[in-house]
Order: structure tokens, then sequence, then C-alpha cells
């Protein structure tokens, strides 16, 4: 018959969250946690294998706040949401933000962050600005502003004194969004013209250009138009 402990697999990982949330990674040890709960540190490893496994359990009640945080409404446009949500978390969690996305644990924070991006992606299927794009397209633009708020998320996690307030990261999030919208609109525009449209647009410019510069009569043009033509 199995031994009965006093505390559960999920209280386990209730004490370990409380203790990397307020002190980081650095901070967590079996012998720690088996005096947090009133233990020794020989019952915790009847729930683990081992310390990386209750890790990654950590990492994923993380992630579920942070997406808490990414579709909570602020500004009533979904996607800027998504951004100040992101860089919010990283300032007011401070230590999660900072274990979720150290060196050891980022692989891990990508497995459960991929689920929040497909998530994310899903409902902005009725977004306005996105319509009428490709998937790619909208791909292409979540990625460069999940770049912009991740570095901006990184400063906000450790700043200088005064430096980020929530007013302002709503401020700076909703004007790059808008930047890299814009400027990626422009550059999927711009990259549907076809070399024939191309062409036959310097063809115009050229002709209009040569009747600007060419100040004969009508007739003298065409008689020299005609010359050439026959050489």
């Amino acid at each position: 018959m199995p031994p009965k402990f006093k505390f559960t697999k999920e209280e386990i990982i209730e004490s370990a969250f409380t203790i990397v949330r307020c002190k980081g990674w650095d901070a967590l040890s079996t012998r720690l946690l088996a005096a947090e709960l009133g233990t020794s540190s020989r019952p915790i490893y009847s729930f683990f294998k081992s310390i990386k496994e209750l890790e990654e359990e950590i990492v994923k009640r993380a992630v579920d706040i942070l997406h808490a945080y990414m579709i909570q409404e602020r500004t009533g446009n979904p996607w800027h949401d998504h951004g100040i949500g992101y860089v919010l978390f990283a300032m007011e969690e401070r230590s999660l933000f900072r274990s979720i996305t150290d060196e050891t644990h980022i692989t891990l924070f990508k497995k459960y962050g991929d689920a929040i991006w497909d998530a994310l992606t899903e409902s902005l299927a009725t977004y306005p600005p996105f319509q009428g794009l490709t998937s790619d397209q909208i791909y292409q633009i979540q990625m460069h502003r999940w770049l912009f708020a991740h570095g901006l998320a990184f400063s906000a996690s450790n700043p200088p004194p005064e430096t980020w307030t929530p007013d302002n990261i709503v401020a700076v999030i909703q004007s790059g969004s808008q930047a890299i919208y814009t400027g990626l609109l422009d550059q999927f525009r711009s990259s549907t013209q076809t070399p024939s449209t191309e062409r036959g647009r310097y063809a115009k410019k050229r002709s209009e250009k040569n009747g600007a510069t060419d100040r004969r009569p009508a007739g003298q043009r065409d008689a020299s138009s005609g010359k050439r033509e026959g050489v």
C-alpha cells in the first residue's frame, strides 16, 4: 500500500511556484521546499522523478498567468492588448518573466508559449486590420510585433527607477504596433507589383519625360521618329 502524504502534488507545485515567483530559480531546492511543506525532501520525489519535472510545471503555470495578462481587454484593440499584456506581465511579474525566459528554461517557454501564440492568432480571425491578408503576411506582422514587445518586456522587467509605467507601456505598444503594421502593409503592397506592370510604368514615365523635353513641332518629331525607325 503506497504511503499517505500530508500534502498533494498540486500543493507541492503551488509552494514551488511561490518560491520562484518571489525569488527566482536560485531559491528553489528540495530542502527549502520540504521546509515549506513541513516534511523531508523524500516525499517530493514520490510525485516528481526529478526537479526538472517540477520546474516544467512551474513554467506551465507561469505561462498560464502570462496568457491571462495578454487576453485582458485594456484598449478595445485586441491585437494591441496582447502586446501590452505581454510587457505588463514582465514588469509586474519580473521574477517569473526572467525565470521562464532564461537560457535553461527558454525551451519550455517556447513549448507552452506556442499554444498561446496559436490561441491568440485564432482569436484575431475577424480582426478588421488583418482582413484580406494572407496567413503568411499575418504571421510576419505578428512576429515583428512580438520581437518588438519582447525587447520592451526585457527593458520593463529590469528598468532604471521610474522608467516605465503602465501608461507609457500602453502608448509605446500602440504606436509601435501601428508602425509595424503600416510599414509591412506597404511592403506587401509593393511586392505585388509584377515586372510587366513596373516596365509599363517606366515606359510611361519615359514617354512623358521625352514629350516634356522635346519642344520641336509635332511634325518634326514625327518625321525624325520615322527616320529612326527606317534606319
